[in-house]
Parts: structure tokens; C-alpha cells; sequence
């Protein structure tokens, strides 16, 4: 063959193909992707710990009431703590609300309203009204603490809620 020959045979200089729009391998892709995917789930659960934490916390505190009475057996300090107790939860679970001056019988209503019973009013709650400052208390503790019980599972639901904003 001839230079002039070889030289026919040339072709034009082929420029390579446009690039892909995704630009990466795909090995890539599937990493970002699996890093979102992890960042999504860790956001979820700590989500979700957040909200269960002021459960917690209450149902901790309300522990800590029902170890401390059987210390003591002090009926009148264990009616004025679980008072305490459900004026703080409240105000934790409901804050829209006005419940700092609730008293006596509509806290009692309240109480019940958010427990779907009478227990408070009609109950052994009724100590949570206007009597539980009295200097002598008659009540049976087992009971009330079980109502404060039921009646931290009914809310339950609102503190997950508040936990969540």
C-alpha cells in the first residue's frame, strides 16, 4: 500500500460520547442513596425517642413518687406529690391550655375528661380537689397510684404528640 492509499483510508477523529447525565458510576449512586437512607432512619428514630421522652420522664417521676411512699408511708406527702405530679404532666401535655388555675372540682374534671372516666370526680381522686392539703388524708394508695397509672396511659398519646414539635 501506498502513503496515498493509507492516507484514504483515514477517518475523521470520532469525538467520545456525550457524557451520562449522572455522571457517576453507579457503585456511587448506591452509596449516596443507602447514606440517605440511613440519615432518613436515624432522623426517624431519634425522632421517635424524642417523643417518647416526656412519657418517660413522667412515668420516671411517677416511679419515683411510688418508691418514696412505700419509704415513708406517708399518705399526705404521697397525695401532695402524685398532685404535683399531675399538674406538671398536664401542663407537659396540654400546654394550649390554662391549667395552672384549675382548681377543685373543674381539675377534677379536667382530670377526668382527659382519663375518659369518672374517676376523679366521682373516684378515689377526689383527694386531688381541694383536699389533699388537708392536714389528715384517709385514702388507699394503692389504688390512687394505679389511677394516676391509667390515667398517664391515657395521655400518653398527647406527650408523644408534644414530643414530636
Amino acid at each position: 500500500m501506498t502513503v496515498e492509499e493509507l492516507l484514504l483510508e483515514l477517518k475523521d477523529i470520532q469525538p467520545p460520547p456525550e457524557p451520562a447525565w449522572w455522571l457517576l458510576a453507579p457503585a456511587y449512586w448506591s452509596a449516596i442513596f443507602s447514606l440517605l437512607g440511613i440519615a432518613a432512619c436515624t432522623w426517624f428514630i431519634l425522632r421517635r425517642r424524642k417523643a417518647d421522652r416526656l412519657a418517660s420522664v413522667a412515668d420516671r417521676e411517677l416511679q419515683r413518687i411510688r418508691t418514696l411512699y412505700s419509704h415513708n408511708q406517708d399518705k399526705r406527702r404521697l397525695a401532695i406529690e402524685l398532685s404535683k405530679w399531675l399538674k406538671q404532666v398536664s401542663i407537659l401535655a396540654f400546654p394550649t391550655r390554662h391549667l395552672q388555675s384549675l382548681n377543685g372540682k373543674r381539675w377534677l374534671e379536667f382530670l377526668d375528661e382527659t382519663l375518659g372516666s369518672n374517676g376523679f370526680s366521682d373516684g378515689i381522686g377526689q383527694v386531688f380537689g381541694n383536699r389533699v392539703y388537708a392536714q389528715r388524708v384517709n385514702l388507699d394508695a394503692a389504688p390512687l397510684v394505679q389511677l394516676c397509672e391509667q390515667w398517664l396511659l391515657a395521655i400518653k398519646p398527647h406527650l408523644r404528640q408534644r414530643g414530636n414539635n
